[in-house]
């Protein structure tokens, strides 16, 4: 199969692991990483044996795919262009910095999409691809009530937004996927710390059917704790996103009455990030479909949203 022709776009601290796996890929030929910091560009251009552009407009009409890993401000203009040359894209999370240009974004695929039906267009949440929640999916698992923690020590980027848009989404995506349910109402309380937006928050959702959820992400933590505690019917899911492992508990019927069972659960551990690249290349080679969609990562930005408004409700009450 001829190998898909890849330019990354941004090669920050995530940029440069997109280069680093596309360079790799049995399936890709990294064609340029493009940056506008030429120092940046060409270090690791030359690392991984490519070329530095410094506008995606010089390289377009030679790559088939386009990686975005560029900060979030910019996903929206760069999307677009990529779109208009009708280019295979993989959006880094979130899908855009508002939900205006979530939108347009959207609109700019469709109109893609009557000329080419087959465009793929994938959004980085890859923690769906962490190994441990890929087995709890596979399990059938569904949760009722759910409680989500991710907090680390501030990582000295992303400081254009606030920690809901930065570090929650993960879980707000994963957590709709699990569901498989709307996100009905929202609650939600955070304070700015180390920046002007919020750098810790605590949100409670409600899902339509009656599940509920509480998701905490903060950036100011002394260190990192990447979690999930999920309850459904006569189950209890413990996972942890670093560790790649997963625990469930079951109640079943014992010779001498109900008692809890430990499942064993067997993982390969893998590179999140490698195994959501490969199986985008996967899909826009004409193969398995196995991708987030922009649609399902744009309601993830429409609960971020209402998350983020909730916010500013409680610390205007907070502040008088």
């Amino acid at each position: 199969m001829t190998k898909l022709r890849v330019a990354v776009s941004g090669v920050g601290s995530l940029g440069q692991h997109h280069a680093r796996i596309a360079s790799a890929s049995e399936r890709t030929e990294l064609v340029a990483v493009v940056d506008p910091n030429e120092a940046r560009g060409r270090e690791i251009a030359g690392k991984f044996g490519t070329t530095w552009m410094a506008t995606l407009e010089e390289v377009m009409p030679k790559v088939d795919v386009v990686q975005i890993a560029a900060p979030t401000g910019f996903h929206h203009g760069i999307g677009v262009a990529v779109l208009k040359a009708g280019k295979h894209v993989i959006m880094e999370k979130p899908l855009a910095a508002t939900l205006a240009e979530g939108e347009a974004l959207l609109q700019a695929l469709a109109e893609a999409r009557k000329a080419n039906p087959k465009l793929v267009a994938a959004v980085g949440h890859l923690e769906r691809f962490n190994p441990a929640v890929q087995k709890l999916r596979e399990l059938g698992f569904k949760p009722r009530f759910a409680e989500a923690t991710r907090v680390s020590p501030f990582p000295m980027r992303s400081m254009e937004v606030d920690v809901i848009m930065d570090v929650m989404i993960h879980d707000l995506d994963l957590l709709l996927a699990l569901v498989g349910k709307p996100v009905k109402s929202v609650e939600a309380v955070g304070v700015p710390v180390l920046t002007k937006y919020a750098d810790v928050v605590n949100a409670r959702l409600k899902f339509e059917g009656g599940g509920f959820a509480t998701v905490t992400a903060s950036r100011v933590a002394r260190k990192k704790e990447r979690t999930l505690r999920a309850f459904g019917e006569n189950a209890y899911a413990s996972l942890d996103f670093a560790a790649q492992k997963l625990e469930v508990l079951r109640l079943v019927a014992g010779p001498e009455g109900p008692a809890v069972k430990p499942e064993t659960v067997d993982i390969t551990e893998g590179e999140p990030l490698k195994l959501e690249l490969e199986a985008f290349y996967e899909a826009c080679q004409g193969g398995i479909q196995d991708f987030v969609p922009w649609k399902e990562a744009f309601e993830a930005m429409r609960v971020a949203d209402q998350v983020q408004k909730s916010v500013e409700t409680s610390l205007k009450e907070m502040l008088g």
